[in-house]
């Protein structure tokens, strides 16, 4: 029986800049900076490993069009190496390394093949003399590629089996900006086998019947992007197709919802802290934790109203740069727990004309215009980076927060 065995990779975004994370210790920031670099070189260490026949990655290989040298050069040597065992890679750019960038031109080993930018082709992949499978894919000439590019999609008889790679946004994702739209039922009209999806760096199989698969992206780039992080070992027969995810994260962002419901004193709640922080450190793997306090407990109480929260921020995160692997608490938010003084709040005519502002105010980006043109803040600060709705809803939690507090300590007087 015939059979090939693949990895499926996307979204790599080798040489992201992290930015807004300079304050994290020298050790930590530098790891995570390098973190894209090390999670692909885990994945070509996968190949080698799971002695794969190819690669293929659904776009976005770098983080940026004008990708650096240093990007360039990475990936050039670490598909040598494939090609000294003999894995092909197969490559389609996607909206983040589209090819209208300005970039030095290398020369890539024989081993790399690239999918047009004009129309969707087909490479095909041969083994020991026999065609076994006919690759299909398109880069984007552009950033904003917006017209439904799956539908270019022809298949070619001759190989038996046929994988299509592509870097759009399916119909049913409201999440993400619309690149090569697609819908769900259009994709599994093709007579395709397999289609190897990039651009959502959320892991997502869409289908199995055929295979559409979301592997997500290699790296989590920051607090949204939780958990195992990596790409898809594939093996394919004439018969059935298996997926086995290989995580091949160097750090990983974790939430941590505690209730302190059963914390009687600070004491207990800092020991109960520490305990979440060794079940991460037992992973075993590099971990960025955001910590989420509930429970109108005495001890969150007391912390609250001391304004003590930063010290214990603090407290968790000394020593962790020395750590290995280490697992650093990068906040600790707190639900409300003034939830009674909360809700007179919520009803007065001066709170609904807040949350009204807040309604209308769709977009921080006018606000935090000036510290884009400022000379120093500007290097922190990525213009694309703002989450418009994240932003907006902490500062409107830690306004009510504030105003609760001031209430409440206005009633004890």
């Amino acid at each position: 029986m015939r059979k090939i065995r693949f990895l499926h990779t996307a979204d790599l975004h080798i040489d992201t800049p992290f930015k807004g994370l300079g304050h994290l210790p020298e050790p930590i920031f530098h790891l995570i900076k390098d973190s894209t670099f090390r999670s692909f070189e885990r994945i070509v260490g996968c190949a080698i490993e799971k002695q794969v026949d190819f690669i293929v990655i659904s776009g976005d290989l770098y983080d940026g069009a004008n990708r650096s040298l240093k990007a360039q050069l990475f990936l050039k040597n670490q598909f040598q190496i494939l090609e000294n065992d003999g894995i092909d890679v197969y490559v389609i750019h996607g909206n983040h390394d589209h090819l209208a960038g300005e970039y030095v031109k290398l020369t890539w080993p024989d081993n790399v093949h690239f999918f047009s930018s004009k129309e969707p082709n087909m490479i095909p992949f041969e083994k020991e003399g026999e065609v076994l499978a006919h690759l299909y894919g398109y880069s984007f000439p552009k950033q904003t590629v917006t017209e439904n590019i799956s539908s270019k999609y022809k298949k070619v008889d001759g190989a038996p089996f046929h994988i299509a790679l592509l870097h759009g946004t399916s119909g049913v994702t409201t999440h993400h900006h619309t690149y090569a739209p697609f819908m769900l039922n259009e994709l599994k009209a093709h007579p395709f086998d397999y289609w190897a999806l990039g651009h959502i760096h959320k892991r997502e199989e869409l289908s199995h019947h055929p295979h559409i698969i979301y592997p997500g992206n290699i790296q989590g780039l920051n607090r949204k992007e939780s958990g195992e992080k990596g790409c898809y070992l594939v093996d394919m027969t004439e018969a059935e197709t298996t997926l086995t995810f290989l995580d091949s994260s160097v750090v990983r962002w974790e939430t941590e919802h505690l209730s302190t419901l059963h914390s009687d004193s600070v004491d207990e709640l800092i020991h109960h802290l520490h305990v979440v922080k060794e079940r991460f450190r037992a992973t075993e793997v590099n971990t960025i934790l955001s910590i989420e306090l509930s429970g109108e407990s005495p001890a969150l109480q007391s912390l609250y109203e001391n304004d003590t929260l930063d010290d214990l921020l603090e407290h968790l995160q000394d020593g962790e740069e020395m750590e290995e692997p280490f697992v650093w608490v990068d906040q600790i938010k707190v639900e409300p727990i003034y939830s009674e003084v909360i809700s007179e709040l919520g009803n007065s005519p001066f709170m609904k004309e807040i949350f009204t502002v807040f309604e209308e105010m769709d977009k921080v980006e006018p606000v935090l215009e000036p510290l884009l043109k400022h000379k120093k803040a500007k290097k922190f600060l990525d213009e694309g980076s703002f989450e418009d709705e994240e932003i907006l809803e902490e500062a409107k939690r830690l306004l009510i927060e504030s105003m609760a507090l001031h209430s409440e300590r206005q009633g004890d007087r």
